[in-house]
């Protein structure tokens, strides 16, 4: 059998499997779209963010409205919930504006970080910390106007879907689709009569690798249609042009729009769920019993969100998530705040180390697949 048509054949394999689709039906239109569905029924207002610095105009309007909204908020009772509502909007609108007012958000931390480098160096310290500092001011500077407030449209909700339902259904459909991968070939009995020559058993796993591959492919590609057109069809349509900052739970200054950000989570997941599939790949190729694959494959990826839930505030757990699968593939990690690991005294950027490392890491667990499979076949 040709190369192309055993790859085809093994894609066929992992896309028949009834298991996959039955599960990724029940996550996506039994518990993820009715959850969304009932937030955007209950949520209403999508928020407030001045995303520019506002004009003295806008400031005393702000003012002027603040003196008047500010008395009737300490006393809401007996009005209608819709007047109630209307004057939070406006409190929440003014408020962003009125804090604009003094200059861009991260303003306070530039001059922080300022100080801190001329300190260092005052007292000739100009190693790791000095560099790193150095870095992260530098990346802060060319940041755009980080301004004041809170979006939460469509474009929040696509990029919140990346560190929840998307880590949990992404995850899953690699476990559910790839933990068979060897192990069913074992379990059948089919591996000893396939391909028996050693060109045939080496072709054998590239066409499984690739159409593992092209699975993993195939599913981040149907998740981001469901993000994309759920959220856009719920929620308010907006904020894609505003700095990923103005999310609260990003502040690493990396100088990326919401919709730049979208685009990269959706590759950096991508390469998560590759690699990780890889894994499970190798672990099949030991065991000849699916399950066993599968839960041992499960443990790998969840030990960590369970150990962060345990021991969250001791730095070991943070650093074995941010390093795991599951930090990768979760995404939002790699931008919650500026992190740089110490390498031979140079500051090194927490995403492009874990991403390099992940690469790294999956040539020998692939080297391996190859190994274990080839031997299997001639013991």
């Amino acid at each position: 059998m040709k190369p192309l048509s055993l790859t085809r054949f093994e894609l066929y394999k992992l896309f028949s499997r009834k298991s996959v689709w039955i599960f990724f039906a029940i996550m996506v239109f039994c518990i993820y779209l009715p959850l969304q569905i009932l937030t955007s029924s209950s949520g209403g207002y999508a928020g407030y963010y001045q995303s520019v610095p506002p004009t003295a105009q806008q400031v005393q309007q702000a003012k002027s409205e603040l003196k008047k909204i500010a008395p009737k908020l300490e006393c809401t009772a007996g009005l209608p919930n819709n007047e109630v509502n209307m004057l939070n909007r406006a409190y929440l609108r003014d408020t962003a504006i009125l804090n604009a007012e003094t200059g861009s958000a991260i303003k306070p931390d530039l001059e922080m970080l300022q100080q801190s480098i001329n300190k260092l160096k005052a007292q000739g310290q100009i190693g790791f910390t000095y560099r790193a500092d150095t870095l992260e001011y530098n990346m802060m500077k060319h940041l755009p106007y980080i301004g004041f407030g809170h979006y939460n449209g469509a474009s929040n909700m696509m990029v919140d879907f990346f560190k929840t339902y998307g880590l949990i259904i992404f995850g899953a459909i690699i476990l559910v689709g790839l933990s068979p991968v060897f192990s069913e070939e074992y379990s059948l009995g089919t591996d000893s009569f396939l391909l028996t020559a050693k060109r045939g058993r080496r072709q054998l796993v590239t066409a499984k690798i690739l159409a593992s591959t092209l699975y993993v492919l195939v599913m981040e590609g149907i998740l981001l249609v469901v993000n994309v057109a759920s959220n856009l069809s719920l929620f308010d349509i907006g904020g894609f042009n505003y700095p990923l900052q103005s999310i609260a739970l990003y502040s690493a200054p990396f100088h990326l729009s919401v919709a730049q950000y979208i685009g990269v989570a959706v590759l950096i997941q991508l390469l998560g769920g590759v690699a990780f599939g890889f894994l499970i790949m190798l672990l099949s190729s030991f065991n000849r019993s699916t399950l066993v694959t599968f839960f041992v494959s499960a443990g790998i990826f969840a030990l960590p969100e369970l150990i962060v839930l345990m021991f969250g505030l001791k730095n070991w757990a943070q650093t074995l998530m941010d390093f795991s699968y599951t930090g990768l593939i979760q995404v939002s990690r790699l931008f919650k705040s500026f992190v740089a690991y110490n390498v031979f005294g140079y500051p090194v950027l927490y995403p492009i180390l874990v991403i390099g490392l992940a690469i790294l890491v999956s040539i020998p667990i692939v080297w391996l697949t190859y190994r274990v499979y080839c031997r299997h076949q001639i013991a």
